[in-house]
């Protein structure tokens, strides 16, 4: 019988790193700095950057979120950003 030391734990399947299209649109839009997040809310708001923008939409075009089309994933990205505003509703 093997010692504890000896004994190999089976490995565990990783995890995605966005479970969500919604998810994984919100991480291009802060990825390419197109959503700062208030200071003292938390709250994600539009930076107005219109290169970031389109930097966010050519990132969403050359890489989609897995299992969808270039189409998809860039009307996921502005789907989510037209939920954002650009002030914190705390902050108002």
């Amino acid at each position: 019988m093997k010692s504890n030391s000896q004994r190999k734990l089976p490995l565990k399947a990783s995890k995605p790193a966005y479970r969500t299209l919604d998810g994984w649109a919100l991480g291009i839009l802060i990825e390419q700095g197109v959503v700062a997040e208030c200071e003292e809310h938390g709250h994600r708001r539009d930076r107005s950057d219109p290169e970031a923008w389109n930097r966010a939409r050519e990132e969403a075009r050359q890489n989609p979120f897995p299992g969808t089309s270039a189409e998809a994933s860039v009307a996921a990205v502005n789907l989510v950003m037209s939920s954002i505003g650009d002030s914190c509703p705390d902050c108002d």
